[in-house]
């Protein structure tokens, strides 16, 4: 596709978002503008609308004299990236929930506009963010915590083969952490390639879920890829503040995150609650939500 098709391609969406806009009586708009091209396409429209341009370079915010918002992608994926930048804007107050917004940027990774959504602004994020993790460790991808955050949720609240399971996930500083710990089993991850073991391919969630019935700790390196199960963490607490009325379980991640750069994450078999452990302290609490027995899921 030439230049000149993508520059003709952002015009009409720019012009099909502001028709959108006014039929739906919607009059604030975030771009996600990631070259001047793009915003000199807006500036048409500027009048009729309130715009967010949020803008991840420096020197480009220097160049446009319109009130910009800057947000730091460093280590977002692409399709992370709106649901950060409507934290951040929340957080900054630059647009407020049960505000309904129309908002145009990129999937595709070109620097012009290929998708306009309607959004409200409602907690509708879910009990994580990318934004949220980012403040977590500085070491890890975020992208990965996200991942394995929420597959932690998805076991507190599904359990296995109807049975509520616990667990807890270790993520980076994975030599420390192996030299940290002992195999109670046999690794089943033993053996196989980085490409057949890395946490971002479904099939190994689903390995990883599988393996949840099974006691131990999963270790999980930097780049996803799951180097051992089954795993007994045996860091002493050191200077980790003690967390009362929690079991081993809790005590093992609390500790492991003190003795290393790593975050852990459990799974309480009681209550499903998720909890992120980072620098020997519980950073963050997540409560799951387990349908009654008598709710089940339609096949």
């Amino acid at each position: 596709m030439s230049g000149k098709a993508t520059d003709k391609e952002t015009q009409l969406i720019i012009e099909q978002a502001a028709l959108l806009a006014e039929n739906l009586k919607i009059k604030k708009i975030l771009v996600v503008c990631e070259s001047l091209s793009l915003w000199k396409a807006l500036l048409p429209h500027y009048a009729d609308y309130q715009f967010i341009i949020v803008l991840s370079n420096k020197k480009m915010a220097e160049s446009i004299t319109v009130e910009t918002f800057l947000c730091d992608f460093n280590g977002i994926t692409r399709r992370d990236r709106l649901d950060y930048i409507l934290r951040s804007a929340v957080e900054a107050e630059k647009i407020k929930k049960g505000e309904r917004i129309l908002c145009l940027f990129s999937l595709s990774g070109q620097k012009l506009l290929d998708t306009i959504r309607v959004q409200r602004i409602q907690e509708y994020y879910g009990p994580i963010s990318p934004h949220d993790l980012k403040r977590i460790s500085k070491t890890i991808p975020v992208d990965l915590l996200f991942l394995v955050v929420n597959l932690a949720i998805e076991i507190g609240q599904e359990g296995r083969e109807g049975l509520p399971v616990g667990t807890i996930f270790v993520v980076g500083d994975t030599e420390k952490v192996l030299e940290l710990s002992k195999p109670m089993i046999f690794n089943p991850f033993k053996g196989y390639g980085p490409e057949e073991t890395n946490i971002f391919d479904n099939k190994v969630q689903e390995s990883v879920k599988e393996l949840t019935l099974i006691d131990g700790a999963f270790i999980i390196r930097e780049d996803g890829v799951v180097l051992s199960a089954g795993r007994f963490l045996h860091a002493g607490a050191g200077k980790s503040s003690p967390m009362r009325g929690l079991g081993a379980r809790h005590a093992a991640a609390l500790a492991i995150s003190h003795h290393t750069k790593g975050v852990a994450i459990t799974v309480s078999e009681s209550t499903g609650t998720v909890r992120i452990f980072s620098g020997g302290k519980s950073v963050r609490t997540i409560r799951a939500f387990r349908p009654p027995a008598h709710i089940h899921k339609k096949s």
